[in-house]
C-alpha cells in the first residue's frame, strides 16, 4: 500500500495521454453495457413468457392478417381453455416520431388471459364499456403526459384501416405485471378497428391458453394441421420462440452485437496496451534509477502494472455510471414487440470487471519489459 501514491502520482503525469485513454476505456464499457441491456430486454421477455400461451399467426408472416373465422376452428381444438386476438395497428400520434406500439384487441378476453396487464376494476369497467376507449402503459402516459379521461387522435398508419383519423378516450392507465406486457403501448378495441377496416374480420395474431403447458409442441401442430392446404395456412409456437422469433427479425442479435463488444474491447485493449508502452518507455531512465536505489524488479512490475489497471477502472466507472444513467427504461421504453432496456447493476458490475480485465491485459506486458530492465542498458537510453 505504501507505494499507492507512487502510483497515483505517474497516473497524473501525463493528463492528456492519461484522459484520452480514461476516455476510450469508458466509451468501451459504456457500449458493452449498452449492447448487454438490449440483449437483456429481449431475453426477460422471452423468459417472462407464459407457457400456457401458445401464438398462431400466418405461416408466411407477421405481417399478413387471417380470417376471424379462425378463432372457431382453434376453439374446437381439443386441449384449449381460451382464446383471443389482436391485430397491429401502426398509427401516428401527431407526428411520425412519435412512435410507440398500438393494438387492437379483443378486450374483454385478453384481458382476462394477460393478468399482466393491471388495471383498477373502475378503469377496466370504463374501458370496456367504451367502444372508443383505450389503455395506455404507465411508461407511455408519462412519456405524453396522458391522463384518464384525456381524449387523443391517431392518424391512420396502414392503409387498411381507411383514412379517416382515429379518436379515443383514455380509459385506463395500465401497469405491467411482469416482462411479458411492455408498458409503453397503448391498446384499443379490436371491433372498433375492425368495422372502419377495408377488408372486414381480419386478425393478425391469435393467443391460445391451453391447459396442458407440457403438449405445447403437439397443440401448435393440432392447430396448424387445421389449416393445411388453405389460403391461410399457420404457423403456431409458444410465446416464448414468438417472442424470440420476433427479436430475430432484427437479425442475429447475440451475434451481432456481441462482435461489435467484442471488437470494441480488442481495440480499447491495443489503445491501453500502447499508452502503457509509451509510458515504460518515457520512464526507463527513471526505472533504472529506481533499480540501482535498490527496488526488486517485483516491485517495479507492479508499480507499471497497477497504472494501467487504475486508468482502466477509472474509465469503467465513468463508462458504467454514464451507463447507468443514460440507458434507463425511461429512455428507451420500447413498445410493442420490443421490450424497455435498461441498464442494471449486473451490466454494470461485468462492465467494471471488463475495465479491470483492460488493464491487466494492457499493463502485464509493458509491466514486464519495464521490470525486466538492465541498470546499465537503461542508463544509456535517453527517455
Amino acid at each position: 500500500m505504501k507505494f499507492v501514491g507512487l502510483v497515483f502520482k505517474s497516473v497524473r503525469r501525463n493528463l492528456r495521454r492519461t484522459m484520452l485513454t480514461v476516455f476510450s476505456v469508458a466509451i468501451a464499457v459504456f457500449l458493452f453495457a449498452a449492447l448487454r441491456a438490449v440483449l437483456d430486454g429481449f431475453h426477460s421477455a422471452a423468459e417472462a413468457s407464459s407457457s400456457t400461451r401458445i401464438v398462431t399467426i400466418r405461416s408466411t408472416s407477421l405481417f399478413f392478417e387471417m380470417p376471424i373465422s379462425h378463432a372457431d376452428v382453434i376453439r374446437g381444438v381439443p386441449g384449449v381453455r381460451d382464446l383471443t386476438w389482436a391485430n397491429w395497428f401502426g398509427g401516428i400520434y401527431k407526428d411520425p416520431k412519435n412512435f410507440f406500439g398500438q393494438f387492437a384487441f379483443d378486450a374483454e378476453s385478453y384481458l382476462r388471459m394477460y393478468p399482466e396487464i393491471i388495471l383498477t376494476p373502475d378503469e377496466k369497467r370504463a374501458f370496456l364499456e367504451d367502444r372508443t376507449g383505450c389503455i395506455v402503459g404507465d411508461g407511455l402516459a408519462k412519456t405524453y403526459g396522458f391522463k384518464v379521461g384525456d381524449p387523443l387522435v391517431l392518424k391512420v398508419g396502414i392503409p387498411t384501416y381507411g383514412r379517416e383519423d382515429f379518436p379515443f378516450t383514455v380509459r385506463g392507465i395500465y401497469k405491467a405485471g411482469s416482462n411479458a406486457v411492455d408498458n409503453q403501448t397503448l391498446m384499443f378495441h379490436w371491433k372498433y378497428a375492425d368495422e372502419r377496416a377495408i377488408v372486414k374480420g381480419q386478425v393478425g395474431w391469435f393467443v391460445t391458453e391451453i391447459a396442458n403447458p407440457d403438449k405445447a409442441a403437439q397443440m401448435a401442430t393440432d392447430i396448424d394441421r387445421k389449416f393445411e392446404n388453405t389460403a391461410n395456412e399457420t404457423k403456431t409456437d409458444t410465446e416464448k420462440a414468438f417472442v424470440s422469433q420476433f427479436a430475430a427479425m432484427f437479425g442475429n442479435l447475440d451475434l451481432l452485437l456481441g462482435s461489435i463488444a467484442l471488437a470494441i474491447v480488442i481495440t480499447t485493449l491495443f489503445v491501453a496496451g500502447n499508452t502503457m508502452a509509451m509510458a515504460v518507455r518515457e520512464r526507463t531512465t527513471e526505472i533504472a534509477v529506481m533499480r540501482t536505489l535498490g527496488y526488486p524488479a517485483r516491485t517495479i512490475f507492479f508499480l507499471v502494472a497497477g497504472e494501467g489497471l487504475l486508468i482502466s477502472i477509472i474509465g469503467g466507472v465513468v463508462g458504467a455510471t454514464l451507463a447507468w444513467l443514460i440507458v434507463n427504461p425511461k429512455t428507451f421504453g420500447g413498445g410493442g414487440f420490443i421490450p424497455p432496456f435498461g441498464v442494471t447493476g449486473a451490466n454494470v458490475a461485468v462492465g467494471l470487471l471488463l475495465s479491470a480485465l483492460i488493464g491487466v491485459l494492457a499493463g502485464v506486458i509493458p509491466a514486464a519489459m519495464a521490470s525486466r530492465l538492465k541498470i546499465v542498458d537503461a542508463l544509456r537510453r535517453v527517455a
